[in-house]
Order: C-alpha cells, then structure tokens, then sequence
C-alpha cells in the first residue's frame, strides 16, 4: 500500500513538473504575441523586424471568445462531432487543393535543390553526392528525396504540384489524428468540436500545403505516432505500438525536427513502465530508437548501393548549434549559411568543422556570460523570432524571390501582397494569441486536474521550444507544432467560460422599487 502511495505520490510530482516547464514558454508566448509581433515584411531579405502590437485588440477577442463559449455551450455539446469532422474535413480538402491549383507555387530554396538532386539520381547524374553536392553537405535530406523520387517519376517535370496535392492528404491525416487524439485525452464532446473548430480557422498550417518540404507530412505521420501510442496506452494492444514506431520514423526521414517527437514519446514509455507498472513498454521504447537509427542507415545504403558513392556524413551537428548563437541578417540565432561556409571553409572536413564550431559556440557562451543583458536580448529576440511570427513564414515560403514563382492573378496577388494579405495577416496574429492564452489557461486553471497522458502534446512543444532555444531556428520550424497546442486551447477557453458563467450566476441583482420616491431609493443605493 505504501509503495501504491509513494508511486501516486511520484507521477503527480512528475506530472506537476512537467506542466510548469510547459506552461513557463506558453505564458511568455501569450503574453509575447499580445504586445508585439515578429513579422518579415521583406520576403526578398527573410529578415524579421519586431512590432509594437495593439494590445486592446487581443483583449477584445479574448472577451468575445469567452462571451460566445459562455452564451453557446449547451450548443456546442449538442453538436454531432461526427458530421462536423466530415464537414471540415471536406472544407480542409477543398481549401487545400483550391490553395494548390489556384496559387501554382513552384518551389524554391532547399524545396527545389532536394527536387532537383532527388531528380537527377533517377537521371544518373550523381553529382548532388559528390563534393561540393547538395546531399553531400545535408545528407539527413535524403529520406525526402526518396519520398519525392516517386512522384518525379511519374509527373515529371509536373513533380511539385503533386507533392503539393499530396500534402493536402497528408493535412487531413494530421487533423484527423489531432481530433482523435482530443477524443481519446480529454473525452468531453464540447473539447472536440471546439478543437474541430479551431483547426479550421488554422491557416498557418494551411499554408503550407504549397511547401514541398518534410513539413506537412512529417506533421501528418507525427500526430499519427502520437495518437497510436495513445492508443496503445489506454487499449495495450501492441500493434498500436508497432505502428506508433513506424510512423513516428518515417516522419524523422523526411523532417529531422521529428525527433524531439520521438523523444517526447521515448520519455512517455519510461513513465508507463514506471507508474502503471508495464515493462514492455521499455521495449516499445528501445524498439522505436532502434527503428529510428536503423532507419537513416537504410536509406544511405539504398543510395550507396544505387549509386555506388558513399553517403558522406554532412555539416556536423555543432555547427548548428554554432549557428543558433550567433546573429544574423534575418534574426539571432536563425539561419546564416555559417554551417555551410565553415563546411566549405574545412574542405569538407567534418571533425575539423566541429572543433572550429564548438572553439565559435564557446566564444558566444562566453560573450553572452560577459553580456548578460545582450544574452538576454539575444535569446528574447531568437525565442519571438520563431514563435511570435503569426504566419509561421508561411507567406514567405512561397516567396522567396529569387527562386520561387507565385501564379499571377487578382486572388493570388490579392491574398499575397494585397488587401486579402493583410486581412489574414491580422486574423492570425489574433489567432495566434487565443491559442496561447487559452492553452496556457488550461495548464493554469486545470492544473490539479492535469492527467498524465494529457501532456504528451505538451511535452512535444516543450521539446521543440528548448531545442530551438540552441539550435538553428526560423519561425517555419515552429509551424507544425502550434497545432498541438489547439486542444489545450480549446479546453481552456472553455474553463474561461465555465468560470465566466459561474461568475455572472452568482452576481446578485439589482431590484428597482419603483414605488419609492427617487430620493428614498438614491439612498437605499
């Protein structure tokens, strides 16, 4: 009885802990967006530049939504979450493809080189492999050409509109997992159709459909892993677990950022197997990192043994965690070519990259020891530059100029750099900010209530904001993990509500006598 006591005692520490630490960067989060914005109205320069906000505009809608929630919550109980799926699902879709075939944005940047060497290996040109290549210096990008090398061999030259169809798909699946993971942690109809909701008010995901990148599939097999290790953990059927593992790593194949996913769902495993007192999910753990390792490694030996060049091993690691402390010309700690000129600098020479990369990490550890108040300013500035941004980069990711083509027409340019641009631009800045007010009101006001497995969404976000805290940043890396924010979201704003209600039902009420004379009632006032 005593170790049952002691054990009960222990998760609810744990769990106290861990909804702190998630609840410290969402109150600053919150509280960031409210009085200012981190936009980029240059997309030729990528540079941010920080805005004062109007913060009576973000309190007005916070009291609009918690008027609406209190007045309309016997409603959104009775609505039939089924059909509202289908409903939005539906919309998703016909959004998506609508965005893809009317906007027409041909890919850019890292999109067009991982399409372009991904294109040539089918051709037998092998020089993206070989020094000086793209895939020779990042070769963690070779589990996405493998993804796009179907798709190149089917459309063609046409390759990029049908990864960017695709993505819708894989959009869906994201919010269908999101919705059924809502269903399986908090179980309350009117948490649902809220979510349900708010994911289709989410445009800065919907963006991103154009993106041909690891991004919105990466997004889409991770909620997968997530909602089968859930699964797994209220049904204990293996299978769910298995699956859990194979699509948490194929998501790291084709987006690398993937993995502080799996270490969230690595550090859940450990915690079942210690507080419900199930030992194979030690091996589920082992049996996921095992994949995970093995899974790069198959990938290089497919294109060693396709090509007959060896995979090189790429810019090493610390030269981006070099990177994510230094300045540079869009924002501190964001991405400054610094990784790929040392690289070039060494001739290729990872383990000589590395000493000089940490010799320059330890310098800016040592500026920021010296400068505390630069320090601070510093990581201030990295920290809002990559979670204050409304947009998440998604506009910029289609224009980037000097390699990407937006279709010209009155919608595209409208929505790109006209009146509708703006429209959006203001709606998500609101957006944003109900989302982190209303997940950070969860973690405040639900705190007693928190249960373990609820924080498994939690803790991937807390993952990614520490991680990018170090390493190399941009504001896009933070765009597929704000959605898992969403259900928190809704579950606060509706304990806003419920507390708003409770409020108005106890304020007493005011009685007129209109039988007294003005003076006799002036006084009982």
């Amino acid at each position: 009885m005593d170790n049952m006591e002691n054990s009960i005692s222990a998760n609810r520490i744990i769990v106290a802990a861990l909804a702190v630490l998630i609840l410290i960067p969402l109150v600053f989060a919150a509280a960031d967006s409210i009085v200012m914005t981190a936009d980029i109205p240059d997309p030729s320069t990528e540079a941010t530049a920080f805005l004062a906000d109007l913060p009576w505009i973000h309190l007005a809608a916070a009291a609009v939504v918690a008027a609406l929630l209190a007045a309309l919550r016997e409603q959104l109980c009775k609505l039939p979450e089924k059909r509202l799926l289908v409903v939005g699902m539906a919309l998703v879709f016909a959004a998506g493809l609508a965005w893809v075939f009317t906007m027409r944005v041909e890919p850019g940047a890292d999109q067009y080189f991982v399409l372009k060497g991904a294109g040539e290996i089918l051709q037998g040109d092998y020089r993206a492999l070989m020094p000086g290549g793209y895939f020779y210096t990042f070769p963690h990008q070779l589990g996405l050409a493998l993804y796009f090398q179907p798709f190149i061999l089917i459309a063609g030259q046409n390759a990029w509109l049908w990864l960017q169809a695709a993505n819708v798909l894989w959009l869906l699946l994201g919010f269908y997992c999101l919705y059924r993971i809502t269903m399986l942690l908090f179980g309350k109809r009117e948490v649902t159709n809220i979510t349900l909701l708010l994911m289709l008010l989410c445009f800065e995901i919907l963006l991103y459909v154009v993106f041909v990148y690891g991004n919105i599939p990466a997004f889409g097999l991770g909620l997968l892993a997530v909602l089968c290790q859930v699964r797994y953990f209220k049904s204990r059927k293996k299978r769910f677990a298995v699956l859990s593992a194979a699509a948490a790593v194929a998501g790291i194949l084709l987006r690398n950022n993937n993995l502080v996913w799996l270490a969230a769902m690595l550090l859940f495993y450990l915690l079942d197997c210690i507080f419900e007192r199930k030992p194979l999910s030690v091996v589920f753990a082992a049996l996921l990192a095992g994949v995970s390792l093995a899974a790069g490694g198959a990938v290089n030996l497919y294109y060693s043994g396709t090509t007959g060049l060896a995979v090189n091993d790429g810019v090493p690691r610390a030269a981006w965690v070099a990177m994510g402390m230094q300045e540079g010309p869009m924002a501190p700690g964001w991405y400054n070519a610094y990784s790929r000129t040392v690289y070039e600098e060494t001739g290729y020479d990872g383990a000589q990259t590395a000493l000089l990369a940490r010799e320059d990490a330890e310098q800016s550890l040592q500026n920021f020891a010296q400068q505390p108040g630069y320090a601070a300013q510093f990581f201030y500035r990295k920290v809002s530059s990559t979670w204050n941004n409304p947009t998440f980069q998604g506009f910029w990711i289609s224009q980037v100029r000097d390699y990407s083509a937006i279709g010209q027409g009155k919608l595209s340019n409208s929505i790109y750099y006209g009146r509708a641009h703006l429209f959006l631009k203001g709606f998500m800045n609101i957006y944003q900010s109900l989302i982190y007010v209303g997940a950070a009101a969860f973690f405040l006001l639900r705190f007693k209530k928190i249960k373990r497995e609820q924080l498994l969404p939690g803790v991937i976000f807390l993952g990614t904001f520490l991680f990018h805290i170090f390493w190399e940043t941009k504001a896009q890396y933070a765009a597929t993990c704000f959605p898992l924010l969403i259900p928190y979201a809704a579950c606060g704003w509706l304990e806003i509500s419920g507390r708003l209600r409770e409020w108005l039902a106890k304020k007493p009420k005011k009685k007129k006598n209109f039988h007294k004379k003005p003076e006799e009632a002036w006084r009982d006032t």
